[in-house]
């Protein structure tokens, strides 16, 4: 089980997180916020579950609160998909929810969404899980 888990943040951290930074940032000299999201969140998920730091056992907590982001967003992208607009009507401050981000994570286009839906899907199986 932690092997799993630990490998699924490791690639979450170097696909989505670090090569994904470096090329956002070189086609517009800008990190983007998704960038920033999943490189922040693969690093924590693979040090939240080390011994050092209270024996791992914060990694269920993290995988639980991770898993209902990423899901939620993935969720509210493939509906939008569908013409389904859950986020028309909300009023948020600008930087927390748009009609193409939810806190900095993309809605869209439906691969994203999808991305996001099977990462936050997998965080989700792994604090879940019985240990």
């Amino acid at each position: 089980m932690v092997k799993e888990r630990n490998a699924h943040y490791f690639l979450w951290f170097i696909f989505f997180g670090l090569i994904a930074g470096i090329a956002s940032y070189v086609n517009s000299q800008q990190i983007s916020s998704e960038s920033i999201w999943l490189f922040v969140s693969g690093l924590l998920g693979m040090l939240v579950a080390q011994n050092w730091l209270a024996e791992g056992k914060l990694s269920r907590a993290f995988d639980f609160i991770i898993g209902v982001i990423f899901t939620l967003v993935g969720l509210v992208g493939v509906l939008d998909a569908f013409k389904i607009h859950l986020l028309s009507g909300v009023s948020a401050p600008a930087g927390l929810v748009s009609s193409t981000s939810i806190l900095g994570l993309a809605i869209t286009p439906l691969l994203i969404a999808l991305v996001h839906m099977v990462l936050g899907l997998q965080s989700l199986n792994h604090g879940l899980r019985n240990k």
